[in-house]
């Protein structure tokens, strides 16, 4: 192969190289790198806060939680319908005993052509300090096999009186502590908070 030949396979090789490696769409990239430092920090409150939930055997052995890899896919609108009346329903715990929580509305969404609900709650003894907390508990096809199987959650803020419209990022869906730690009681979701779609985003099963 002749010299300039040689030249222009190697430009063209290296154009084609720039083009793969310049991300098509860079808010994807900066949304990876969110989620990241936030696991990162998540993994460092594991490891060495005095309110890790973590045993001090656990914290020695800590090699950080196990995620899905983020998808922005996952960032999902849902249209919030709160209820005309809040109502208190009781929440079964993994230690046995029920804690009541008012159901705050319903969320309606859509994954892959699929339409899917999931109920909002609000735990009644927060209600004063911490009014704007929503709390979403569920379970879907992934609980129990890759990730916890008691189920996983998402928080969000209040959307306010006259917002029907919220993001639901199951890149943020969270295992309760107790996963980590049997010492703690936790919400175990609701059936009709089941989700028969396989959420392949958020935390993993805790090793």
């Amino acid at each position: 192969m002749n010299t300039r030949l040689t030249g222009v396979v190697l430009l063209v090789f290296l154009v084609s190289l720039l083009a793969c490696s310049k991300p098509k769409h860079p808010e994807d990239l900066r949304y990876k790198k969110e989620i990241i430092k936030e696991r990162l920090a998540k993994d460092q409150f594991l490891r060495s806060s005095p309110s890790s939930p973590l045993l001090l055997i656990q914290r020695l052995n800590f090699k950080g939680l196990k995620y899905f890899a983020p998808d922005i896919s996952y960032r999902t609108k849902a249209k919030f319908t709160p209820l005309a009346s809040s109502k208190s329903f009781k929440i079964m715990t993994s230690s046995g005993r029920k804690r009541l929580y008012i159901v705050k509305g319903r969320l309606d969404f859509t994954r892959n052509g699929k339409k899917l609900t999931l109920t909002a709650y609000e735990e009644k003894d927060l209600t004063a300090s911490h009014p704007d907390d929503i709390f979403v508990p569920f379970t879907d096809l992934t609980s129990g096999r890759q990730s916890y199987g008691a189920g996983r959650y998402l928080e969000f803020n209040s959307p306010g009186r006259n917002i029907r419209e919220v993001i639901l990022d199951f890149n943020l869906a969270f295992n309760p502590y107790c996963a980590y730690n049997h010492n703690y009681s936790c919400p175990i979701p609701p059936p009709g908070n089941h989700l028969d779609i396989a959420v392949k985003a958020g935390e993993k099963k805790f090793h």
